[in-house]
């Protein structure tokens, strides 16, 4: 009942001590699930991708890292054999069709960021949506299309827990009506992320589509977004390693998950806990044709596969 009100007040669910006591009741991850695979990991170079980079790299495993600069690459990663670096902005829609693309075991979309100032791609997109959201749908496209991700892998989406209280918005992606909230973008961008993983999992059956909340954890990145929430939280904060715990676990899982599922320190997770947050179906629809448009507008950038560098 403790752990249930705990849970409740979501202050001491979100936390550390939330994932402390949650996981009184994981198990150890299978290695071989993962030894030997190559997995490719957007944003993997800093904060909670370079846990999940480094989890990954501990069981076995063979890793791409994406990122726009190669600065925390070469300073987490540059010594290390079985880590590639792929030079990747996420909201560079010719840089994602064009990308030099390998061929691999399961995806983790990770990158994400909160910048304070408002930046406008294509004149249709804030950089969050743009980043966050329609750059990864693309990578995944192509990945899915090119076969460069292999049939049954997983797709694993690194959504917050900010999107709880964000319903879906795609009224004003770019901010050209309202003033620009970079919190309520980033929430958003959650949101749709959550939808997504749903709407792919229905139409993509051969891959394992998951997607989780990592908790509230103590990254650079958050530091630098929300300076006041992290010196109130302060040591309560996860360790990244905490944050890429779930992450880790569903890719280890693979195909026993039911695809298309949200999770929270290893539990499945309802996606709705206030009705007023519940879109509508026809608001999904839109999402996932707004998303295909973009495909489709793209498709005539000429692709690279198998270069990725050490």
């Amino acid at each position: 009942m403790l752990d249930t009100l705990k849970d409740y007040s979501v202050v001491y669910s979100f936390d550390r001590s939330g994932y402390e006591r949650h996981a009184r009741h994981f198990s150890e991850l299978n290695a071989t699930s993962l030894a030997g695979k190559h997995f490719l990991v957007t944003g993997g170079t800093r904060g909670i991708g370079q846990a999940i980079t480094e989890g990954l790299l501990a069981y076995g495993a063979e890793v791409t890292v994406s990122a726009r600069s190669d600065r925390d690459y070469r300073a987490n990663f540059g010594h290390h054999s079985r880590v590639r670096f792929l030079p990747l902005d996420l909201a560079d829609f010719n840089a994602v069709m064009a990308a030099d693309l390998s061929v691999y075991d399961g995806v983790v979309l990770n990158a994400g960021g909160m910048p304070d100032k408002l930046q406008v791609v294509e004149d249709r997109f804030d950089v969050i949506f743009a980043s966050q959201v329609v750059g990864h749908f693309l990578l995944v496209r192509r990945l899915i299309t090119e076969g460069s991700l292999k049939p049954l892998s997983p797709v694993h989406w690194v959504a917050s827990g900010g999107m709880y209280l964000q319903k879906l918005n795609l009224s004003d992606l770019s901010w050209q009506r309202t003033d620009y909230d970079k919190v309520k973008s980033y929430a958003n961008a959650k949101r749709a992320q959550v939808i997504l993983n749903e709407l792919m999992a229905q139409r993509f059956k051969n891959f394992t589509f998951s997607c989780s909340h990592p908790g509230w954890v103590a990254t650079q990145a958050l530091a630098d977004a929300l300076p006041g929430f992290t010196k109130k939280l302060g040591h309560r904060l996860r360790t990244p390693e905490q944050g890429a715990d779930t992450i880790l676990w569903c890719l280890e899982q693979g195909r026993k998950l039911k695809s298309g599922r949200f999770w929270f320190d290893r539990r499945a997770r309802k996606t709705h806990p206030f009705f007023w947050t519940r879109e509508r179906e026809a608001d999904r629809l839109a999402l996932l044709e707004l998303l295909e448009a973009e495909w489709h507008a793209h498709q005539s950038i000429p692709s690279k596969v198998a270069t990725s560098v050490n």
